[in-house]
């Protein structure tokens, strides 16, 4: 069975170091074709977080 995710292509210009997600490629892209980052009330960067995340 393939990974369903390994033809997508990768968002441009979007980098990912969280080798621990599906969506990771090793390049360090993304490739999920969409992401979203939340959350809504973060004020400063260690608060947001990329909801996107699927573990491997």
């Amino acid at each position: 069975m393939s990974d369903c995710c390994s033809k997508k292509e990768v968002i441009s210009g979007i980098k990912c170091q969280v080798k621990n997600c599906t969506y990771h490629t090793e390049s360090d892209h993304c490739k999920a074709g969409a992401i979203e980052v939340g959350y809504c009330n973060s004020c400063e960067k260690g608060e947001t977080a990329c909801t996107t995340f699927k573990a491997k």
